[in-house]
């Protein structure tokens, strides 16, 4: 049974049932399977007891290795999820055949004249399908977050709410898994699925919420994030012979593809999966090359829908490869064989609109920049009618050596669409694109490139987006001009529609772009500069070793164990070699992909906070860090040669960062938080010097320290080096899962949490084990724990981590002020995928909530006369200066936002200092604006009436907690200290 949903679906679902659960899966950390067999990483052992503890009434269902948690909500079965204790086994070595269908010819034309040719070439290309761009581009667009689908069960059936997917095959899916009669389940679906992934992931989605409601008995809500999703690659070997002269002779192309994956409750359950592949084959003819082969031959599996991206992509490139082995220009190649007049006419114009002058290939210093081509035609089937498209594109790449970043500068690209009549295309030969559809294209075209270029992998990896985050520059985002070929006013709506064709040359050119930059030949799809760099290595040499390499590796501990002795005593040596200094590196010397990687780097780690002066220009040094020992200023990281950085090579900035010692030689205070920075991963190091060596230069010389003796002989720091730091890189945890490992990088390397967050030792050195993030001071300020060991009356959540620290406001915990208001404005100028790794990093060290927030009144019997004096002068204090925006009920919001007092985290902390502080001196710059502001009181307010109102403020809204002792000591030392 099939009906319509009448919405779309793109959140946790709420309802007025009581009986609705909500649902979270825990996956695997690798997903593999062989002939319909699951062969990924085997769940060997579940420890639920801590997710148990949660709330929410979790309960957690268990079958073979799919595990979840199902809850009172979303947020509840999420936070539940992440307390489970998984132990998975490695996943067994996988057999690289591709499962693929039995074949057929799908399409041939001419005589095969094969072996009768001058020249021969043979190619092998491989594609792997992802989202579809005109998905992500409709209405309706695959979400971010995931999907979310519902399952209830109604007595002896089933109903099953998605946001898209077929409900004939998910019903027969369903039904077969939960051996129930088809009839009994019914599938309501918003759309129809717009691509591969999207049909594959309705299928998983729906799989497993329906499992989980018949094993809890009522009505679950599952959401299911994307990178769940796994997609089957397409492999095409292409044969080509030609003439001396070039001219092209007989064309074969030979396509496998893998058998998809079953459904994800199929998998993980090891539930035979019987059904047929229910895909559409696609019509041969359209994975035809459009040059003029004599003959031409494709073959391809029975019953698959084979992307047309994956044959364009494979005949583009093996284009590029015959024009180069006849040393052919690539564009006038194409024109001598493309037959199609409309389409050569196009080629011409996007040419000629991207200054084509052939590959262009320059080198500058360690960026080398190419440029490639690429053309498609198509005919579809379009809304009953025939529709026929052309595309074309120019891409500019440039590889960075030093970082390792690849990245598309800039697109030329055309694109016409016209219906099979002659009336429609004559009626559209003049039609230009409008500003909407320019928008539309340009969009898609972004979309296409970071699909086409694949997302770092590792603990490293930033956040790809695609328009320009807050203080990013526009130009740091490939540029796209678009060459209009003319459009048909009745199938504008229908343009963005056909199978993405637009973007269809896409992977090709700049597959052909890399080639011309660099010689590496990516024949395999999407691209990554990993795979640059170990080409690139394998041309020069770099795998070959001198001949006593062999002999020597069976004594690698021997050498191990010499190098950590070499490490240590390097530590402990009291002065070190200058690093002789150089000139500033060129503004040019790295590219504009690695300068904004670096760029997020500082980001991540505040460099401007703390290397900026109240009023200063950012990054010229001043800064004064109250430390026990002394005051420390922050140095001048501008590249100036005199003052700053400027004369810095590399290898002595990373010295500085990863070992804390000068370029000059002589040992940095560990007010500068190298033993955090040593963890940064080479590429993010590479990257932040980019970055800082790509700033103006400051003449700026901060005041010398001031710190007490002995603490002021740099040559000690040697010893306490020794003691204290470990100068390794972070080392992601297999165990854990790529977002808590993500989260863990950024949080101990460059976001350098713990210099606040964690306690310190009599030598300032930060204490770990139970008391890491256990709280710390900075600049007179409480930074509260990040742990268990919080004082907040409720526990910190991942979703409010995230608010916060993209924010700077959490409704259950406050407002950031003081040293992390600015930390705050940071963060929320880097992607939101990498603050939510932090934040789900630190959610779990969080304690379980408990069933109520509400602490329980105390009682005022024990309370003397001065106490109840004082508190009522602070009530009276309150209504008079606070209420107006901090009276908890229906008032106006005055300012912002209405913090609450009753679960603010510093009012139930164990001293007063944050809350004295934004008493006398107030909110003056908030993290983000729109927060509003909050005026100091300290020339309004005496000391006693100071006094008053914290009593009064830790009675009402702390109740329970004991009264703060040492006050007046405390708002002395606040007014002695300057505001924040």
């Amino acid at each position: 049974m099939s009906a319509p949903l009448p919405r779309q679906m793109a959140g946790p679902l709420t309802t007025g049932a009581a009986s609705l659960r909500h649902a979270r899966l825990a996956l695997p950390p690798r997903l593999d399977w062989q002939q319909s067999l699951y062969t990924g990483a085997r769940l060997q052992g579940l420890d639920s007891e801590a997710a148990l503890r949660c709330p929410g009434a979790p309960q957690v269902v268990q079958r073979r290795h799919l595990v979840a948690v199902v809850a009172d909500s979303d947020e509840q079965a999420r936070h539940a999820c992440s307390q489970l204790r998984l132990r998975w086994s490695e996943a067994a070595p996988q057999d690289s055949t591709p499962r693929v269908r039995a074949a057929q010819t799908l399409h041939a034309r001419g005589q095969d004249s094969s072996g009768l040719h001058d020249i021969t070439m043979d190619a092998h290309y491989q594609w792997r399908d992802g989202e579809s761009v005109s998905s992500a581009l409709s209405a309706s667009p695959f979400p971010a977050t995931g999907i979310v689908a519902m399952a209830s069960p109604m007595g002896a059936s089933l109903r099953l709410d998605l946001p898209f997917g077929n409900p004939a095959l998910i019903a027969m899916e369903v039904a077969a898994l939960l051996s129930l009669p088809v009839a009994q389940v019914e599938v309501r679906s918003h759309r129809p699925p717009a691509s591969a992934q999207e049909r594959s992931a309705a299928s998983d989605v729906a799989g497993v919420v329906a499992l989980l409601a018949l094993q809890c008995g009522q009505a679950v809500s599952l959401v299911l994030e994307p990178t769940n999703f796994a997609s089957s690659p397409t492999s095409l070997q292409l044969h080509g012979e030609l003439d001396q002269d070039g001219r092209l002779g007989s064309y074969h192309l030979h396509i496998e593809q893998d058998a998809p994956p079953p459904p994800l409750a199929w998998l993980l359950t090891e539930t035979a999966y019987a059904l047929q592949d229910a895909s559409d084959p696609r019509d041969g003819a359209a994975l035809a090359s459009p040059y003029d082969w004599q003959a031409l031959e494709i073959i391809g599996p029975q019953g698959a829908a084979i992307p047309l991206a994956a044959s364009t992509f494979a005949q583009e490139i093996f284009f590029d490869e015959l024009a180069q082995r006849i040393g052919e220009d690539a564009v006038q190649y194409r024109l001598q064989h493309l037959p199609d007049a409309h389409g050569a006419a196009l080629v011409r114009s996007v040419a000629e609109g991207a200054g084509w002058n052939g590959p262009a290939r320059q080198v500058q210093g360690g960026i080398l920049r190419g440029r490639g081509f690429a053309y498609a035609s198509t005919l579809e089937q379009e809304q009953g009618q025939p529709v026929q498209s052309w595309s074309a594109w120019v891409a500019d790449v440039e590889y960075d050596r030093a970082s390792g970043e690849l990245s598309v500068t800039r697109v030329t690209a055309g694109h016409d669409q016209r219906a099979g009549t002659t009336a429609a295309a004559a009626h559209a030969a003049d039609d230009l694109l409008d500003e909407k559809q320019r928008a539309l294209l340009g969009k898609q075209a972004r979309l296409a490139m970071a699909q086409t270029l694949a997302p770092d992998q590792g603990f490293d990896a930033w956040s790809r987006e695609l328009r320009p985050l807050p203080g990013q520059a526009s130009a740091s985002l490939p540029q796209v001009d678009l060459i209009d070929g003319g459009t048909t006013p009745a199938l504008r709506d229908i343009q963005l529609k056909v199978g993405g064709a637009f973007t269809l040359p896409a992977a090709a050119a700049i597959s052909n772009a890399i080639h011309a930059a660099t010689g590496v030949r990516l024949r395999e799809a999407p691209f990554s500069g990993e795979q640059i760099r170990l080409a690139l290595e394998h041309q020069e040499g770099a795998e070959q070793r001198p001949g006593g390499w062999r002999r020597l590796r069976k004594y690698g501990w021997l050498g191990g164990a010499a190098a950590a002795l070499g490490a240590t005593l390097t530590l402990a040596m009291p002065w070190r070699a200058e690093i002789a200094p150089v000139a500033r590196p060129a503004a040019n010397l790295y590219s504009a992909a690695t300068i904004e990687r670096g760029r997020r780097v500082a980001l991540a780690g505040d460099c401007a906070v703390c290397h900026t002066a109240p009023g200063g220009v950012a990054n010229a040094g001043g800064h004064a860090l109250q430390t026990p020992f002394g005051t420390v200023y922050s140095t001048n990281i501008t590249p100036d040669e005199k003052t700053g950085i400027g004369n810095w090579s590399y290898a002595a900035f990373e010295r500085a960062m990863r070992e804390g010692i000068h370029r000059d030689g002589r040992h940095l205070y560990p007010a500068f938080p190298y033993t955090a920075f040593a963890k940064i991963s080479e590429a993010d190091m590479q990257s932040l010097y980019a970055y800082l060596m790509a700033q103006p230069a400051v003449s700026s010389t901060p005041p010398e320290n001031d710190l007490r003796f002995p603490f002021n002989m740099r040559p000690l720091l040697a010893g306490w080096n020794l003691l204290f730091h470990k100068n390794e890189v972070f080392q992601p945890d297999p165990e854990r899962s790529a977002l808590w490992n993500r989260g863990a990088y950024l949080v101990e390397g460059a976001g350098h949490c713990t210099a606040c967050h964690s306690p310190r030792n009599a030598l300032g050195a930060e204490q770990g084990g139970r008391q890491y993030l256990g709280g710390g001071t900075v600049d007179g300020w409480e930074a509260p724990a990040l742990t268990a060991l919080s004082k907040s009356p409720t526990p910190w959540t991942e979703d409010e981590l995230f608010s916060y620290l993209r924010s700077g406001f959490s409704d259950r915990h406050g407002i950031a002020a003081g040293p992390m208001a600015p930390v705050v404005a940071e963060l929320a100028q880097l992607p939101a995928g990498d603050v939510r790794a932090i934040a789900h990093y630190l959610a779990s060290f969080q304690a379980p909530a408990t069933s109520t927030t509400t602490p329980a009144p105390i009682t005022t019997t024990s309370l003397s006369e001065s106490q109840k004096l004082s508190q009522a002068n602070g009530k009276r204090l309150f209504q008079g200066a606070c209420a107006a925006c901090h009276i908890e009920g229906t008032g106006p919001t005055l300012f912002g936002v209405r913090p609450s007092l009753r679960v603010n985290t510093n009012l139930h902390s164990d001293t007063p200092d944050n809350l004295i502080h934004v008493i006398l001196h107030g909110i003056r710059e908030p993290a983000n604006p729109a927060l509003g502001y909050m005026p100091g009181f300290a020339n309004s307010f005496s000391d006693a009436q100071v006094g008053d109102l914290l009593a009064y403020l830790r009675s009402e809204f702390a109740a329970g907690k004991p009264a703060w002792e040492g006050v007046p000591e405390s708002i002395a030392r606040s007014r002695a200290q300057a505001g924040h």
